[in-house]
């Protein structure tokens, strides 16, 4: 397989708090990021040549369709340069970054913006509910509870089902989805851009509401407005993340056995990357639920299968531990904007690696792993993309 350049780097990243912003546009925040990612970056808006736009639901949410990015960008003076617009469910925002990548590694640009903005909250939450209902393949779809789409987003029942399959064939159990779930919460406590700041002990997160057996509403990523970006070149700057990896995939076929897309994306990665799960000092993935994130460990190689449980137990993924995970608190507790999660966490690992995260550093860090999940076909993920960062 032929690599394209590995020069590129991330110069500069931006966010805004996630959190239930009924008074914020996509405008607004996606300003707010862009701008922030720009000063970070030492640049100005004449210095971009192109943006990929991520969002997941404004047409159903707002009634935007079509040119969500324009309209967000516009008023930013960016001009007559290309803006993209990329939709793929809660991956889009990590698919706006490849795509960025991609664009700046092939040499078409030397400098480009990933912006994702979500503004999934709405007065009626039903109609926010059913807009993530629309994340699924709508003509087959999968069984879910009574209610799902209505009360609830309908991927708390898959959600459910993946913490059942970890119960029955890794050995996982309450306690450990409460442990981990509880790491989150603290760590977003010292998160200033995170939408649950409370904290919470496993105690906590095992006497909160029910929402579909056996999770607890705290064990689910909570629906957030947000905004995050990057500024991505090959410009040498003396602050500069590379970007080793980039890397998408989707579910394999019907019927064909093979990797799903979290392990088939983190597989292409490490070739890229020329590394191996061994060499990651710490990473961020996707946890809309919790159980999601305890499968996602073995999926991208960092626990073998079966280990699950030992490493929830034990603190491997706390701070402190031998493999720190969602350290700025995970979707479950920095909060879960749709197109602008996979930055987010790009955002999370960049400030990590150049030591600037506050009370959340940890030390000696140098290579970081995000992966962020989108969609869901026939029960499975629908597409995955993961990036591995390093320090230049």
């Amino acid at each position: 397989m032929t690599l394209m350049r590995s020069d590129v780097v991330i110069r500069g990243v931006g966010m805004t708090p996630f959190g239930k912003f009924l008074g914020s546009s996509m405008k607004d925040m996606g300003r707010r990021a862009a701008l922030a990612a720009l000063e970070d970056a030492g640049m100005e808006v004449g210095d971009i040549q192109a943006v990929f736009f991520a969002n997941a639901l404004a047409g159903l949410i707002t009634g935007q369709e079509s040119i969500r990015g324009e309209t967000v960008t516009y008023p930013l003076g960016f001009g007559t340069i290309p803006v993209h617009n990329v939709e793929n469910a809660c991956a889009s925002g990590g698919n706006a970054l490849h795509l960025a990548w991609l664009s700046v590694a092939s040499g078409l640009y030397d400098t480009v913006l990933a912006l994702g903005v979500e503004k999934a909250n709405h007065e009626d939450r039903a109609r926010t509910f059913r807009a993530f209902g629309a994340g699924m393949d709508v003509e087959d779809g999968f069984a879910v509870g009574d209610g799902a789409g209505e009360d609830r987003s309908p991927f708390v029942d898959r959600q459910a089902r993946l913490a059942q399959t970890l119960f029955g064939e890794r050995g996982v159990t309450m306690d450990g989805l409460a442990r981990v779930t509880s790491r989150s919460l603290e760590n977003a406590r010292l998160n200033p851009m995170a939408h649950r700041r409370f904290g919470g002990s496993p105690e906590d997160v095992l006497k909160a509401r029910v929402v579909v057996d056996p999770l607890t509403v705290l064990m689910s990523s909570p629906i957030s407005d947000g905004a995050a970006a990057a500024v991505v070149t090959r410009r040498p700057g003396d602050r500069d993340v590379r970007i080793l990896a980039s890397r998408l995939a989707t579910r394999p076929p019907k019927g064909t056995a093979g990797p799903g897309a979290a392990k088939a994306a983190g597989l292409a990665a490490y070739e890229q990357a020329g590394l191996g799960p061994g060499d990651v000092d710490f990473a961020e993935v996707h946890d809309a639920s919790v159980a999601y994130e305890l499968l996602t460990w073995s999926e991208l190689g960092l626990c073998a299968p079966g280990q699950e449980e030992e490493w929830a137990m034990t603190g491997v993924t706390e701070r402190s531990g031998a493999m720190p995970v969602n350290v700025s608190g995970g979707l479950v507790g920095r909060g879960h904007a749709l197109g602008a999660s996979g930055l987010a966490q790009v955002h999370d690992i960049t400030q990590q690696i150049r030591g600037e995260a506050g009370e959340l550093q940890l030390p000696h860090v140098r290579v970081g792993l995000a992966q962020i999940g989108g969609g869901v076909i026939d029960w499975e993920t629908a597409a995955s993309t993961v990036h591995i960062l390093a320090g230049a």
